[in-house]
């Protein structure tokens, strides 16, 4: 098998080169002899991840957070090649990850794709972008690329979260409408998220039993905006339950949408900024990842 390991070395606790040796070490003892690739930038992995789709090897296994695995997906794309690819989290959310049940543990995710098969997943694609497990604007969206690298690295999950605590004064509604399949939404909304995940780094959760990663559907989740702190209390209260319910919290599935606003507003996806605009496409692409777990 011509296994290639692309590691980003900037991902997690900045322990990436550490793992990078568990991970070869843990494929060699599965007999594998994979070609390891270190990334210290965006513009090296984009040269590697060009290579790969040139050279077409039997995986592509990508080592980094959940940004890294939606910059092979997209980057693979442009280059009209389509390659199964593994996973093996090491950044500081890991949100598509945690939705997979894929471990936590470098030598343990290396040996569960070595003894894994190839499974379709659902993608999402915004106005010509390919996405992973979420598309978001609104509040909380900022702060997942905003937060620097070298905080993420030394807080985890809690540079995420007061990122977000330093977003609420500065909340502002964007006027928006949504139309999909069977409906028509319209309103003044703080947060809206197109998601293929049980969580959004640890601040929004969905229940695990309505979520399926290759349905050929995804979760549409719009919060209006709160008349004053009670409702707030409420939004925050559904959010971390998962049980989207009621007037404040508008979700459902959808296989495609048009959100459409005055002006441009920008968005995130799988916690890389987006620019947006005044009219974005969504659509589902069913079963088109080819991850290997």
């Amino acid at each position: 098998m011509d296994l290639w390991v692309m590691v980003n070395t900037r991902a997690g606790k900045q322990r990436a080169r550490e793992y990078g040796e568990q991970i070869r070490e843990a494929l060699a003892r599965e007999g594998a002899v994979p070609r390891l690739c270190y990334t210290e930038t965006l513009e090296q992995a984009s040269a590697l991840l060009e290579e790969a789709a040139r050279r077409r090897p039997d995986l592509l296994v990508c080592c980094g957070g959940d940004g890294t695995l939606s910059q092979a997906v997209n980057r693979l794309e442009e280059q009209g090649a389509s390659l199964p690819l593994g996973y093996i989290p090491l950044g500081t959310t890991n949100d598509f990850a945690s939705s997979l049940g894929l471990s936590r543990n470098p030598e343990q995710a290396a040996g569960q794709i070595l003894r894994g098969k190839v499974h379709p997943l659902d993608l999402g694609r915004l106005q010509g972008r390919r996405f992973l497990y979420v598309a978001s604007f609104g509040a909380f969206t900022q702060s997942s690329y905003k937060t620097g690298q070298g905080w993420k690295s030394a807080l985890g999950h809690l540079a995420y979260v007061l990122e977000s605590l330093r977003e609420l004064p500065g909340i502002r509604p964007c006027s928006l409408e949504v139309e999909g399949e069977g409906f028509s939404w319209k309103g003044e909304f703080i947060f809206g998220a197109v998601t293929n995940s049980t969580s959004l780094g640890g601040v929004v959760k969905l229940d695990p039993s309505q979520v399926c990663l290759d349905d050929g559907l995804l979760e549409l989740t719009l919060v209006q905006m709160p008349q004053g702190p009670r409702d707030l209390g409420k939004i925050a209260a559904m959010l971390r339950r998962g049980k989207l319910e009621g007037e404040l919290v508008l979700h459902r599935q959808v296989r495609q949408a048009m959100f459409s606003c005055g002006q441009a507003f920008p968005w995130s996806l799988d916690g890389e900024y987006f620019p947006g605009g005044e009219t974005l496409t969504l659509q589902v692409q069913p079963r088109s990842l080819q991850l290997v777990y």
